[in-house]
């Protein structure tokens, strides 16, 4: 490697480092405030729990930082040596853009194996303990996942609240059961309620006590103005799913997104999200197809940081700005354009005959077609 490459393998790996780790920093913090910040906040999490979370959060969003931190170090670091006339200096001295661009690919390739061993164990393991985490922490005080005086609706066709807390009752204590369409068809409130845990069943029991059902009128939900007459109870037990909300943590069971590559691949002709006695041939194809997605989109958005770093070289040549914002401005909004094409593809598992699996890869060629394109012109230029 030449006295050239090394000075652009070094700007571009230290840059690419820092911008990483910068988009590292903002995604987990985002994560961090979603899940786990309100219940820091109220003093339900230790300080140790809470950087355990953290630390597990991390793997999760690397696949999405990485991409995006190698196309600003690369947009940063060509944009700055082009606007300095470095460019020029290195083309006069005989070097193409190809030996120019050869030591960035190189970092790109090893960025994308590395990408892959996230997304196929490092990433699944993390997010499975940190699911894990989080129903041991409910199974020792299931009090803590409701907070007083808030509107909890992490239950999938539920909306609960409590007034206050007692330190072993929640007090004024209301659920509302939605249909489809949102609405609550069932208004449950009792004067207590009390929280357990069925570690069988996966499932928080809430014992409520003391209060009247209501149920509302099929026809018109809204309607309050002809209520159906409620129902007294002193007691009444309702089941709620922990699975509905952090996914199921039986290994034969899990989320697509919790599985290592190996279970993925077993899960092509396993994976089946309903009893088997339900299975038609067209169902098995496309629980089949899903997986595939999934394997797929791993393996896509680990060599999505190639793609963006072959459409990042010519661009940083070209825009000739050593402006910080603007070429953080530039990679967000090609970041932003690849994952908007990769969601609009994703939502296609519906219709597996036009096999999302094979499509996910449409983003990678586009990036890859243009930037060879740019490359080329750039060289002749």
């Amino acid at each position: 490697m030449g006295t050239a490459n090394k000075y652009i393998f070094w700007q571009v790996a230290a840059a690419s480092l820092m911008t990483v780790a910068l988009f590292v920093f903002v995604l987990v913090l985002g994560n961090v405030i979603k899940e786990v910040m309100g219940e820091l906040a109220a003093g339900r999490l230790s300080i140790s729990f809470f950087l355990y979370i953290v630390a597990l959060i991390i793997p999760g969003v690397i696949p999405y930082a990485l991409p995006m931190g190698m196309l600003t170090g690369i947009l940063l670091v060509f944009g700055r040596m082009s606007a300095q006339s470095e460019i020029v200096a290195m083309k006069a001295c005989g070097r193409s853009i190809y030996s120019m661009a050869a030591p960035v690919f190189f970092i790109a390739i090893c960025a994308s194996v590395f990408s892959v061993a996230i997304n196929f164990y490092y990433a699944p393991a993390a997010d499975y303990a940190y699911k894990s985490a989080l129903k041991n922490l409910i199974r020792s005080n299931p009090l803590q996942f409701i907070q007083p005086g808030s509107f909890i609706r992490d239950f999938p066709g539920y909306v609960i609240y409590a007034n206050s807390s007692d330190g072993k009752d929640l007090i004024s204590f209301r659920i509302w059961e939605l249909d489809k369409n949102g609405r609550a068809k069932i208004s449950i409130q009792s004067e207590r309620g009390e929280l357990s845990y069925d570690d069988a069943k996966d499932e928080i029991l809430l014992t409520l006590k003391n209060g009247s059902a209501e149920r509302s009128r099929s026809d018109d939900p809204e309607d309050l103005r002809k209520p159906l007459p409620s129902a007294r109870f002193d007691e009444l037990v309702v089941k709620l799913p922990l699975n509905d909300i952090i996914g199921s943590m039986d290994r034969g069971n899990k989320r697509l997104k919790m599985m290592t590559f190996g279970e993925l691949m077993d899960a092509r002709l396993t994976w089946h999200p309903r009893p088997v006695e339900k299975t038609t041939p067209e169902l098995a194809f496309r629980d089949k197809i899903e997986v595939q997605l999934q394997i797929q989109k791993n393996f896509a958005m680990a060599f999505s940081i190639f793609s963006m770093v072959v459409l990042a070289v010519p661009l940083g040549i070209k825009a000739s700005r050593s402006e910080t914002f603007a070429n953080l401005a530039i990679a967000l909004a090609l970041a932003m354009s690849y994952y908007m094409m990769t969601v609009l593809i994703s939502w296609l598992e519906k219709y597996p005959g036009l096999r999302p699996d094979i499509l996910i890869w449409i983003p990678n060629i586009i990036f890859q077609f243009v930037g060879t394109v740019l490359i080329w012109r750039s060289s002749k230029n």
